[in-house]
C-alpha cells in the first residue's frame, strides 16, 4: 500500500506569519537580532512596534544571527515526532544568509523526505511561496510536483527595497563610508532589488519622485503579466505603507495589497524606516 503523505513545512523568521497563516503544519526556527550587544530571538518579540521601536532608538550597529545547528536538530526531531512523513523547508537566499546550507546538513540525518529550498528571496514573496505550495497540497498534488512547481515559481519572485538612508547599510558593510558620506552630502535615495538570490542597485536619484515614477512604472506591467497578490511591508513606518498601497489600488483595484512588517533580518540591514515591496507570481 502506497504510504500516506503527511506535509509538514519548515520556515525561519525571515518569512513573516500573520495572524491568518494557519500554522497547523508549519515549524519555526528563529533568527536572532543583537541590539546593543543583546541578543534577542526573532520569535520573541512580543510584537513588531516593540522591535522597531528598539530599532530606531539603538539600531545602529544592530546585527542578526542565523538559527544555530541545534535549533534545526531541536525542529527537525519535532516534526519527525508528530508525525510528517514529508517536509518542504523553504529559507532566503543562500548568498545572504547561512540558514539554508544548516537546514540542509541537518535534513541529511533524518529519515523523512525532506526538500530544502533555496528561496532565493525573503519576507511576503517568501511567505507567498509557502503559501501557493500549501495550496498545491490541499489540491492533492504530489511530493514531487510541489517541489517541482515551487522550485519554478521561485525565480519569478520580486522584493524592492527603499531605505530611509544608508547609515545601517554602511554598518553592515554593504555601502562603503565614502559613498554613504556622498549620499548624504547630495540626499541620494537608493532602491535595491532582491531577485534571484542577490541584492543588486536597481536605481539611484536625488529625491524619491524618480524611484517612486519607476516603481509604479514597473508594478503596473507586472500587474498585467497576472500578479494578483503583492506585500508593501515596513520597518516601522506604517503610515508610508498605506501610502503606497493606495498608490497601488489606483493602478488596479482588484489587486490584492498587504501590509505587512519589514522581518527583522531586512530591517536591520536597511536600517528603521525602510519600505519593501514585493509579489511572486503563481498564477
Amino acid at each position: 500500500m502506497e504510504e500516506v503523505m503527511k506535509l509538514a513545512w519548515l520556515i525561519d523568521t525571515t518569512t513573516y506569519i500573520d495572524q491568518n497563516m494557519d500554522e497547523k503544519d508549519l515549524f519555526v526556527v528563529s533568527l536572532s537580532t543583537i541590539i546593543n550587544d543583546k541578543p534577542y530571538k526573532d520569535s520573541e518579540f512580543e510584537s513588531s512596534k516593540l522591535f522597531f521601536d528598539m530599532l530606531k532608538e539603538n539600531g545602529n550597529g544592530a546585527k542578526t544571527a542565523q538559527p544555530t545547528p541545534q535549533d534545526f536538530i531541536e525542529t527537525y526531531e519535532q516534526i519527525q515526532e508528530e508525525g510528517y512523513t514529508h517536509v518542504i523547508a523553504v529559507h532566503p537566499s543562500s548568498s545572504l544568509s547561512g540558514t539554508y546550507a544548516s537546514s540542509l546538513s541537518t535534513a541529511q540525518c533524518f529519515p523523512m523526505e525532506i526538500h530544502v529550498i533555496d528561496s532565493g528571496t525573503g519576507s511576503f514573496p517568501q511567505k507567498e511561496l509557502v503559501e501557493y505550495g500549501r495550496k498545491l497540497y490541499d489540491e492533492d498534488y504530489s511530493f514531487e510536483e510541489i517541489v517541482n512547481k515551487l522550485e519554478e515559481v521561485k525565480h519569478t519572485s520580486e522584493l524592492y527595497l527603499l531605505p530611509r538612508n544608508l547609515q545601517q547599510l554602511k554598518n553592515s558593510g554593504r555601502v562603503s563610508n565614502s559613498k554613504y558620506l556622498l549620499s548624504s552630502l547630495l540626499h541620494i535615495k537608493l532602491l535595491l532589488k532582491l531577485e534571484n538570490s542577490t541584492i543588486d542597485l536597481e536605481l539611484k536619484s536625488r529625491g524619491n519622485k524618480k524611484i517612486e515614477a519607476y516603481l509604479i512604472t514597473h508594478i503596473k506591467e507586472i500587474i498585467d503579466k497576472g500578479v494578483t497578490h503583492i506585500g508593501v511591508l515596513h520597518a516601522g513606518n506604517e503610515q508610508e505603507a498605506h501610502v503606497w498601497k493606495e498608490r497601488i489600488l489606483t493602478l488596479n483595484k482588484d489587486v490584492s495589497v498587504y501590509i505587512e512588517p519589514l522581518v527583522p533580518v531586512a530591517s536591520v540591514h536597511t536600517g528603521y524606516g525602510t519600505i519593501g515591496i514585493g509579489w511572486i507570481q503563481t498564477q
